[in-house]
């Protein structure tokens, strides 16, 4: 559940299919479902903790998936190029930090590997609006391991309860929640943005930001039901009310 506003000082972001998109298709035969397995095999994530160099890595996969180890390089150098900012999600960030005059901080959190991190940090984005970002392989462990956690608590000194956690697993929100943080999965980017605004926003301001966009353009509207459709009501009684309440035409 919920808890209420203002009671939020800090949320913590996932970096891959959250605040970066990317595309699992390549120019080799090695195909989307192949190169998700990899991501999700043993060897990936000691590469991801950094308990293997690069290197290594694809050397393990070629022989575990039976493919080149040039392929595996080339189906990660495409993965890489195709990593781009979501830069409207990164604006309502920045948009809530901003609101909050200081008091919201703003971490990432994020199972990767040095090289991997190493490249994505080079991308185009801003960055300023994290106060720190950690990564799996600076960690020595990744998501959904308690150690992770438990490591990034220990270094900025948030309260789990007084934090948002934000990931696009749901397995990494469950770890998240299990230590008291408020765990959202990233599925739709609306309605994450919606229950971030929610939980961390002005509520308020954003009435009077609702009001001043849509003047002038307040009708009532029946509620639909499965055999009749909605029906808009050219009735005087709400724009009086709502000039009654601001005083504004």
């Amino acid at each position: 559940m919920f808890r209420s506003l203002a009671s939020y000082t800090g949320i913590i972001f996932d970096l891959g299919d959250v605040l970066f998109k990317w595309s699992t298709n390549t120019t080799t035969t090695i195909s989307p479902q192949t190169l998700r397995s990899i991501l999700n095999s043993p060897t990936w994530f000691d590469y991801e903790r950094g308990r293997l160099g690069e290197a290594d890595c694809y050397a393990i996969v070629s022989s575990e998936f039976g493919v080149s180890v040039e392929e595996v390089r080339r189906a990660f150098q495409d993965a890489r190029n195709s990593l781009q900012a979501n830069h409207n999600f990164i604006h309502l960030i920045r948009e809530l930090k901003a609101q909050s005059n200081g008091g919201l901080r703003i971490y990432a959190m994020s199972n990767i590997s040095l090289p991997d991190w190493e490249v994505l940090r080079a991308k185009s984005a801003d960055w300023s609006i994290f106060d720190a970002i950690f990564t799996s392989s600076a960690a020595g462990e990744r998501k959904p391991h308690l150690g992770f956690y438990r490591y990034v608590i220990s270094a900025t000194n948030l309260r789990p309860q007084q934090t948002i956690f934000v990931d696009d697993k749901l397995e990494n929100v469950l770890s998240a929640r299990s230590l008291g943080f408020c765990g959202i999965v990233f599925e739709k980017e609306p309605t994450v943005g919606r229950a971030l605004r929610n939980l961390v926003g002005n509520p308020i301001e954003r009435g009077r930001e609702f009001l001043r966009h849509n003047a002038r353009n307040f009708q009532s509207v029946t509620k639909a039901t499965p055999t009749q459709p909605s029906v808009m009501v050219e009735e005087n009684f709400a724009p009086l009310l709502i000039f009654e309440t601001t005083g504004q035409k």
